[in-house]
C-alpha cells in the first residue's frame, strides 16, 4: 500500500517539476500576495485623506485652522474657489469629503460667538470616520485656546448624496467592475490555453479566419457572459438588498468597451502561458494586485502614495471610478474622461493583442 502511495506521489512530483510555469506560479503567487497585503495594512506611514476645503472668509484665523488640519498628517488639503457653487464641485469633482469655512469665521472666533462650520460627506466612503475624527480634533484644539475653552466653532455635517443611498449601492459598481475584470481575464486564458492543447488552433490555422475575426468574435462572447453576470448581480441587489441604483447609457459603454478591455489582456497573457494548468494562477497574478488596488473594495486615498500612484496605471481604476460617477454620483463629464481612458486602453491593448497573436505561433 505504502509502495503505490509512493509511487502516486512521485508520479505527480515528477509531473509538476517538468512544468516551469507550475513551479514558478505556485511560489510567485503567495509571494505576490503578501507582498500587496503588506503594502496595503503596513503602509509604510499614515494614511492621508482628500479634504476640499472652500474657506469663504480667508482670514488668518481660518487659514490658521487650515494649517491645523493640514498638520495633522491624516488629510490632504485641496483648496476649493470661494466663488465655487459647492453642490457643483461635489458633483464635478467627485468629492468625498468638503468643509466650508463661513464668512465671519475669525470675527465670530475672536468675539467668542457660536459659529458652525460645514463638513459634507460621503457617509459610505470608507474615509469618512477619519477625516471627520481629524476635523473635530483640530476643532476642538481651537476652541481650547480659547479662554475656558468655550465651544466657539462647531462642526456641522452633512450627507453629499441622497439619503436613499445605501453602503451595498456605493458597492456595487466596484462589484461589478471587479467581475467584468475576473470573467473576461480568467476565461479568456482558460479559452486559450485549453484550444491550443486541443490543437484548435492548428485546425484554425487552415481556414480563413484572422486573428483580428477571432479576437472580435471572443469579445463579443465575453459581453454575453458578462451581461449574464451584471443582469444576475442587479437583480440579486435589488431582489435582497433594495438597491437603487441604475445603468445608463454611459455606465453601458463602460461595461462593453471594459468587457473589450479586459478580453485583450486575457489574450495578451495567454500568448504568454503555454500550460493549462497553470493557467488560472497566472491570470490571478494580473487580476489579484487589480482587485486590491484599484479600489474596489478599498478607498485608494486610505492606501500610501506609492500604491496610489501604481493604481493611476490599473485598469481597473478607471472602470470603478467611471461606473461610480455614472451610477451614484450622477458625475456625467467625470464618467466620460474615464470612459475616454478605457477607450484609448482597450484600443491600445487591442492592436498589440493582434500584433503578437498569429495562428502560426500558437
Amino acid at each position: 500500500m505504502a509502495k503505490r502511495i509512493g509511487a502516486i506521489i512521485s508520479g505527480l512530483a515528477k509531473q509538476f517539476f517538468r512544468s516551469p510555469g507550475s513551479v514558478f506560479w505556485t511560489i510567485a503567487f503567495p509571494v505576490m500576495l503578501i507582498l500587496i497585503f503588506g503594502a496595503i495594512f503596513s503602509g509604510g506611514g499614515t494614511s492621508t485623506y482628500n479634504l476640499y476645503v472652500q474657506d469663504l472668509d480667508d482670514s488668518q484665523i481660518s487659514n490658521n485652522y487650515i494649517e491645523g488640519l493640514n498638520d495633522t498628517g491624516v488629510l490632504h488639503i485641496i483648496e476649493v474657489p470661494a466663488d465655487a457653487d459647492p453642490a457643483a464641485y461635489i458633483e464635478s469633482h467627485s468629492v468625498t469629503s468638503m468643509l466650508i469655512i463661513p464668512k465671519g469665521f475669525e470675527n465670530d472666533f475672536n468675539q467668542q460667538t457660536p459659529t458652525t462650520i460645514e463638513l459634507r460627506q460621503d457617509s459610505t466612503s470608507g474615509s469618512a470616520m477619519a477625516v471627520m475624527t481629524a476635523v473635530n480634533a483640530v476643532t476642538q484644539q481651537m476652541n481650547l485656546q480659547r479662554s475656558g475653552g468655550i465651544n466657539v466653532i462647531e462642526v456641522q455635517t452633512a450627507n453629499i448624496v441622497s439619503e436613499h443611498f445605501s453602503y451595498i449601492d456605493f458597492f456595487l459598481p466596484g462589484t461589478i467592475g471587479l467581475m467584468i475584470m475576473m470573467v473576461s481575464v480568467q476565461s479568456i486564458v482558460g479559452y486559450q490555453t485549453r484550444f491550443r492543447n486541443n490543437g484548435i488552433f492548428r485546425k484554425l490555422a487552415t481556414t480563413p479566419m484572422n486573428n483580428a475575426e477571432w479576437l472580435i468574435g471572443m469579445m463579443i462572447w465575453m459581453l454575453v457572459m458578462v451581461a449574464i453576470s451584471v443582469v444576475a448581480t442587479m437583480a440579486t441587489g435589488i431582489l435582497l438588498y433594495d438597491v437603487s441604483v441604475s445603468i445608463d447609457a454611459v455606465s453601458i459603454a463602460i461595461i462593453i468597451l471594459s468587457t473589450m478591455l479586459f478580453t485583450a489582456i486575457g489574450m495578451i497573457i495567454a500568448q504568454f502561458v503555454k500550460d493549462e494548468e497553470v493557467a488560472g494562477t497566472a491570470a490571478g497574478a494580473v487580476t489579484f494586485p487589480m482587485m486590491f488596488l484599484a479600489g474596489s473594495f478599498f478607498p485608494l486615498e486610505s492606501m500610501p502614495a506609492y500604491l496610489q500612484s501604481f493604481a493611476q496605471v490599473l485598469p481597473l481604476t478607471y472602470v470603478n471610478n467611471g461606473l461610480r460617477d455614472a451610477m451614484i454620483y450622477g458625475n456625467a463629464s467625470g464618467a466620460l474622461d474615464n470612459l475616454l481612458i478605457i477607450a484609448a486602453m482597450t484600443i491600445a491593448l487591442a492592436l498589440i493583442t493582434v500584433m503578437i497573436s498569429g495562428w502560426k505561433r500558437e
